[in-house]
This record gives structure tokens, C-alpha cells and sequence, in this order.
């Protein structure tokens, strides 16, 4: 939590605003310390506040129970009023396990040199590639990522599999992240995207998102022994059926109570421990190094010490 809020003051987000599914996450006590940061937990105050405020509280409002991107669409629309009364320009929906990458070489004015006319930005997002069983702060050590599909070459997959000996590539979603100009009427439509036309909408891979999934054994097996048995489908419609092989087989792994399925499929499909075949990606344009947050993050360390 810490390193997610210091690296985007760092690279000049001017507020965060976080929202604690569990209102006790002792977490919340890390983002109290930070006057650019707003805490939000999921108490009966928000919960009040979003059924008698939100505008998308009547389609979403009745999956809040069980449906954890009812509470992210809506917690997206309390944030972006939020944003409006602080009169901030741009807003950005990510998760707590992701971080947006602007580059080396870039600054947040990258936003102001964009055509008016530009409601909304789809970053492409890149996936971490965990080159240890355990990590603890992924911010900090994970620094080898997989490119996002949409700008690798259509025979890239036959070359990973060829050389990393796995099964799948993206084991989670790779559709990016968004954000959007803050307007009153603006609306998110998912957990991806803002309810803004095609033709105001760019797409770019730089900046980008990056996704540190499932980073360190232990990391992973809180996920899903927090996740449970859940169904195979979204919004408990099976019309919605989970497409995400590894997120299936992690929770059956999970279910069979044998902690050594979980450990298997772990080692085969999310970490990357071998240099060598790792050295291979890397010069094959499937994997690449991003240093920057880590570093970026050790220099707030030295000067804190």
C-alpha cells in the first residue's frame, strides 16, 4: 500500500483515492498518513451515500453483495465526484495490485498535449513476470514484465510457448485500463472503461498499465482462499461465463484443500525463474525489463532514511 501511494505522488498523481473493500483493512491506517491520499472504506456511510447519490446505483446496486466490480463501478463514480469538487482534469481507475507506467522519459503534461476532442485514453496494459516464488513488496521486486498481445507479432504466442514450455501467456485480463477527462455527466460503463464514444477514445501501449498478478506464492493463495468457491460465471448470470482459464483453476486448486496443486500451478503458469529462458523473451520482444518503479520507489527509501 505504501509503495503503490508513494510511487504515484512520486511520479506527480495529484490524489489518490483508495477504497477499502474491508472498512477494517488496517491499510487504511498506511493512506490516513498522506494528505494527498483519501481513504474510503466500504462502510454503511458510502453505502448510503452511493443508493441515495449514484446515478448507476439502480443497475448495480443489487450485486454489491457478491459482485466485487458492482462496488468498483460504483466507487468509480463516487471518485470521479469527488474529483470534480477538487477540480482535477483526469482520472484513472486501477486496481491495488497495478501501477500506471508513464515511461522514463515522460510526464503527467503528457495529458495536456492530447486533442481536445480526446475524452478518453485506453493504456494497454503489460503483466508481470515473478522471477521468485516469494515476494513480499512487488512494486519493489518485480522489474520483468510480458508485453501486452496487441503489439507483439501474430506468431509471437508459437514463440513462447516454444521457448518458455508454458500453456498460456496473459492470465488475466489484457484489454488495458482508462482514464478519462473529469466532466460532470462522465459515467464509468466497467471496471475498464468510461462510458465515452469510440471516436473520442485513444488507445496507446506508452504509457501503460502495469498488472504485478499474483506476485509471490502467499500473495496468490490469500487471493483465492479470500475468493472461495466462487462460480464460473460473472454477475451470477451464466450468460456470463469466466473466461479466464487460470483464474478457474486457481480457485478448484485452491478448493481441493491440496495446497500442492496450487503450488504446481503456480510454478507452471505464473513464475519465471529460469534467466536463461527468460534472457530468450526478452530478446524476442515477448518479455521486456521495466526497472523504473523499483528504482523510483528505492530512491524515496534513501531519502526517507
Amino acid at each position: 500500500m505504501e509503495s503503490f501511494i508513494r510511487y504515484h505522488l512520486a511520479i506527480g498523481i495529484a490524489h489518490i483515492y483508495i477504497f477499502f473493500d474491508d472498512p477494517e483493512d488496517p491499510a487504511a491506517q498506511i493512506a490516513l498518513r498522506f494528505s494527498d491520499v483519501t481513504a474510503i472504506p466500504n462502510d454503511e456511510a458510502l453505502q448510503v451515500q452511493q443508493a441515495l447519490g449514484n446515478i448507476l446505483y439502480a443497475k448495480y446496486g443489487p450485486h454489491v453483495g457478491y459482485e466485487v466490480m458492482a462496488r468498483q463501478i460504483l466507487n468509480v463514480e463516487t471518485a470521479i465526484q469527488l474529483a470534480l469538487d477538487q477540480g482535477m482534469d483526469w482520472i484513472i481507475h486501477i486496481d491495488g495490485d497495478e501501477l500506471f507506467y508513464l515511461g522514463e522519459a515522460l510526464t503527467l503534461d503528457w495529458f495536456d498535449q492530447l486533442d481536445n476532442d480526446i475524452l478518453q485514453v485506453r493504456f494497454l496494459n503489460y503483466e508481470a513476470a515473478p522471477e521468485k516464488f516469494e515476494i513480499e513488496d512487488y512494486f519493489r521486486e518485480v522489474t520483468l514484465f510480458k508485453r501486452n498481445p496487441a503489439v507483439l507479432d501474430p506468431d509471437f504466442y508459437a514463440k513462447f510457448q516454444s521457448t518458455s514450455g508454458k500453456s498460456q501467456y496473459f492470465l488475466a485480463y489484457q484489454n488495458g485500463k482508462s482514464a478519462a477527462r473529469v466532466y460532470p455527466s462522465i459515467l464509468p460503463n466497467s471496471v475498464h472503461s468510461f462510458d465515452i464514444p469510440e471516436e473520442h477514445t485513444l488507445v496507446t501501449s506508452s504509457p501503460t498499465v502495469l498488472h504485478y498478478l499474483n506476485c509471490g506464492f502467499q500473495n496468490y493463495y490469500k487471493k483465492y482462499a479470500q475468493l472461495g468457491n466462487f462460480p464460473d460465471y460473472w454477475w451470477r448470470s451464466k450468460s456470463n461465463l469466466i473466461r479466464v482459464p487460470f483464474h478457474l483453476r486457481s480457485r478448484d486448486a485452491y478448493c481441493s484443500g491440496d495446497i500442492n496443486q496450487m503450488v504446481a500451478l503456480y510454478q507452471e503458469l505464473t513464475l519465471y525463474d529460469n534467466p536463461m529462458i527468460n534472457q530468450s523473451l526478452v530478446e524476442k520482444g515477448i518479455l521486456t525489463p521495466i526497472s523504473y518503479p523499483s528504482q523510483l520507489l528505492a530512491k524515496g527509501s534513501a531519502r526517507l532514511n
